[in-house]
């Protein structure tokens, strides 16, 4: 039986969808985009015979034109795929229209279900969602071309791009003039356009035009053929997973397991959409599922799951899967700390993508009933690996193979009627380029692809099961192999166990020296690429810090409530002091500068984890008694005072520009105050009456002690909520019902060793695997076994209740986000249990670094 591969999946389903794509130009929203370019699928796109892919929400004019070959007709079709829900997909569905005025047929495919559409809280869709929606679009369309007129397309897009500065309520507010804007009420009026036809007839609107909708649930960013996370723009993983209620973190975070019943209102957004995504994964790659669920949210999610099985789905010969369900908030621990993980590594240390739109202008689907942020904005899985860096230095020189001329000239060939200003910034980068005789950086820049591979293996996949120093060596070889099979000879003197960024530069640079080598290798020189940076001494010292603070968090949390309570006063007392530091002098010290106020802060949240973990509750609600707790609050009181910047943090909103001000009106006063003290000095005999009226300056000095004290009251307001919210982190094992008993616990290993402590995921995985009864772990009846309960039942013919670990394939889906160090747990704990036989597949919401587990915990969808 064939081995279950998630990209190949996703790229099947792409050739499915062939007639509807062929000789068609395809929009990809930014959802869709990374999930294609992380699965590789835009050379399967270009075979499948699309004329060519543009964006969706940075839509150009030129797209028009954008197929050059003089022998094809102009295009008569398009094709649209988006990640989101259609209402948050319109605005720009209705603008891709009005510059697309020549089409006669719009094929839509949406990741997001018919009955998801309709199940959505606050969705404009009923229960025939893609029918109504067509002829919604459909008649916005019409009226859209009739205020339009006989105007070109250049003034339409104009047009267009000033209005999506509108932010609205549901659908857009797309015209070709600024007034008669038609709102929602006025698309509602116009519902029966269409419903009376049936779907696919050609409505006249100056043009024949065919709009179709269509499911396509397979659009996922694979790290390998059997890890994936969901888009980080995609409706699904924008979707809040928890209310704001006592219990609940943040809306990115699923809210403590309590055990107690949910009401049926207050199911959160992202639990319908994840319920139906799972479902029809399942249900494409031809699997049957067994559910099992850990935590609330999961529990909720697998009820839904379980609702929508059919006795068709059950009855069917399909390959059983157990897909156990998982909530992130049973084991945040993991995911904050900085494991040994090149992976975790290169997404922590590249820069990311930036989000094509902003989740604050989609409003209208995403409303809640209860307040709180709307949607989440996941920092993007598309890395930006700086090539061009590495080929700029002044040790290189690149050779005449003219890729910098090539790049500016197919610049200039396609932009060749634009506005002279741009003209003009094309002839200086070419100035600069060839004065630097080197390839302009900011035009080389790399992303990751999971289906690259070196003689039929897989980068990405082989290392994610690698540890950081494993995985550097693995890389190096692969370079190594690669500069064999190009003939390519550097002296580079290497050590076979070991790697520097001194020996993988050089073999880059040789690698990337042509363009037909650039080309041919460039899997191998993105990944070696984005190694070299996360080697790098800046982020592999600050990498190595916190592991080093992070291990002796762990061993002071089995000491004493009052050690560890002193060691993370100590850490934030050096942060404040390396951030006020690094300020004056201009620099970052590597040794003390290294962990900023942030970092500090990303400490103080494992180390109250770790001691709600290991200490009970003291009477203050913590972890520790009132004194340490005082402490603590006044040393981070008095770092934000010395670093007022920290405005990233939700608890500081409003009040960062009142600690700038503070901070610059404490350094004048000091200045003042020396140079007054040097003047006292030398005039110490001079005339002491002119000290007269200095009453109005006593009265200012009074005002101004009392405006720091206001903003010292307000600012010690807020840190005590602060450490509410620390209190709640340090409820983990307490609140949170499959973590009780203690068999599933974070108990602390002391060891030296960092990496023996392991996570959730792995000991979970060792007891089922092990055939061990897991407290909490529930099993979600198919809709057979419920009949067999309730009806057969009675006559002993009941079904007995299946094990996980009887299972050939396991899916673990941890709502919330997982990291690369998860994974390489969950093979090892596979590798342990001596079951060979099992195929695992691990996915999540989203890939979570442990700045973003920061974000989450204290940023702006956090519940602070």
């Amino acid at each position: 039986m064939a081995l279950i591969d998630v990209t190949k999946s996703c790229l099947d389903s792409i050739g499915q969808i062939s007639e509807h794509i062929e000789g068609a130009i395809v929009y990809l929203d930014a959802g869709c985009t990374e999930s294609f370019q992380l699965m590789g699928a835009f050379p399967m796109l270009l075979d499948l015979g699309v004329r060519a892919v543009c964006s969706l929400e940075n839509m150009y004019s030129l797209d028009v034109v954008v197929d050059w070959n003089a022998n094809f007709d102009p295009a008569r079709k398009i094709a649209i795929m988006t990640s989101r829900l259609l209402s948050d997909a319109h605005r720009y569905v209705l603008r891709c229209l009005s510059m697309h005025q020549g089409v006669h047929c719009c094929s839509i495919f949406t990741s997001i279900s018919e009955v998801a559409h309709s199940a959505y809280p606050d969705s404009p869709l009923g229960p025939d969602a893609f029918r109504e929606y067509e002829s919604l679009l459909l008649q916005d369309y019409e009226e859209l071309v009739k205020k339009c007129g006989t105007k070109s397309v250049q003034s339409v897009d104009s047009n267009m791009q000033e209005n999506l500065t509108f932010e609205d309520e549901g659908w857009s507010r797309l015209t070709s003039t600024e007034e008669d804007v038609p709102s929602h009420e006025a698309s509602s009026t116009g519902k029966n356009l269409c419903e009376d036809s049936p779907r696919g007839k050609r409505v006249d609107l100056g043009q024949k035009l065919i709009v179709s909708v269509h499911h396509f649930p397979l659009i996922l960013c694979p790290f390998s053929p059997r890890v994936f996370v969901l888009p980080s723009e995609g409706s699904v993983a924008e979707a809040c997973l928890s209310a704001e209620h006592e219990d609940s973190l943040s809306a990115g975070l699923p809210s403590l397991s309590t055990g107690l019943p949910s009401d049926g209102d207050e199911i959160p957004p992202a639990a319908t959409l994840t319920a139906h995504f799972l479902y029809h994964l399942a249900a494409k790659m031809d699997l049957k599922m067994e559910i099992f669920s850990l935590g609330d949210l999961s529990k909720t999610i697998g009820k839904i799951l379980t609702d929508m099985s059919s006795l068709y789905d059950v009855g069917r010969r399909k390959r059983t899967v157990g897909l156990l369900l998982i909530d992130r908030t049973l084991d945040l621990l993991t995911p904050c700390r900085h494991g040994d993980s090149l992976v975790d590594r290169i997404f922590s240390s590249l820069p990311r993508m930036e989000r094509t739109s902003s989740s604050a202008s989609i409003k209208g689907s995403q409303a809640q009933l209860k307040p709180g942020p709307s949607s989440l904005e996941r920092a993007s899985l598309e890395l930006q690996i700086p090539i061009g860096k590495i080929l700029t230095e002044e040790d290189f020189e690149i050779d005449d193979s003219g890729l910098s001329s090539s790049i500016e000239a197919f610049l200039c060939g396609w932009d060749s009627y634009n506005s002279t200003s741009r003209m003009v910034d094309l002839i200086n980068l070419s100035k600069k380029a060839s004065d630097e005789k080197s390839c302009p950086a900011e035009l080389l820049k790399g992303s990751l692809v999971s289906t690259e591979n070196f003689r039929g293996t897989p980068y990405l996949e082989t290392i994610l099961d690698r540890s950081t120093k494993d995985g550097a060596i693995l890389v190096k070889k692969w370079l190594q192999e690669t500069l064999r099979r190009e003939n390519m000879n550097i002296n580079v003197k290497t050590h076979p166990d070991s790697t520097a960024k001194s020996e993988l530069k050089p073999m880059i640079k040789a690698l990337a020296k042509s363009q037909s080598s650039l080309i041919r290798n460039r899997g191998i020189i993105q990944l070696a690429t984005a190694a070299l940076y996360a080697l790098d001494e800046s982020c592999s010292a600050r990498w190595d810090a916190f592991i080093s603070a992070e291990k002796i968090l762990s061993v002071n949390a089995g000491d004493t409530s009052q050690s560890l309570a002193a060691q993370i006063g100590d850490l934030i007392n050096k942060s404040a002091f390396a951030g006020s530091d690094g300020k004056k002098s201009g620099k970052i010290r590597l040794s003390q500068g290294l962990l900023s106020f942030q970092d500090a802060l990303l400490l103080t949240i494992i180390g109250y984890i770790l001691a709600g973990e290991n200490f009970p509750t003291s009477g203050s609600g913590g972890p520790f008694s009132w004194q340490e707790e005082h402490f603590l609050k006044e040393a981070i009181v008095d770092a934000i005072l010395e670093n007022p910047s920290v405005a990233r943090l939700k608890f500081l909103h409003g009040l960062t520009q009142e600690l700038e001000t503070n901070l610059n009106k404490t350094k004048s006063d000091e200045t003042k105050e020396t140079s007054t003290d040097q003047l006292e000095i030398d005039d110490f005999d001079d005339d002491q009456w002119g000290k007269w009226g200095d009453e109005d300056e006593d009265n200012d000095n009074k005002e101004q002690a009392y405006d720091d004290m206001q903003l010292k009251l307000e600012l010690r307001d807020r840190v005590d909520n602060l450490f509410k919210h620390l209190h709640k982190l340090s409820s983990l094992k307490r609140k949170n019902v499959p973590l009780r008993e203690g068999s599933l616990g974070f108990e602390s290993n002391l060891s030296s060793d960092p990496y023996t402590d392991k996570g959730l995921l792995y000991k979970l995985l060792i007891k089922i695997l092990g055939k061990f009864d897991v407290p909490g772990l529930e099993y979600h009846s198919s809709t057979v076994g419920r009949l067999f309960k309730s009806g057969f039942g009675r006559f002993g013919l009941g079904q007995a209740k299946p094990s996980l670990a009887d299972q050939n394939v396991i899916l673990v889906f941890v709502v919330g986000g997982i990291n690369g160090v998860e994974v390489q747990e969950a093979q090892e704990a596979l590798s342990e249990s001596g079951r060979p036989d099992i195929e695992l597949i691990l996915g999540g919401t989203t890939f979570l670094t442990p700045d973003d587990m920061l974000d989450l915990l204290l940023g702006q969808c956090s519940y602070i």
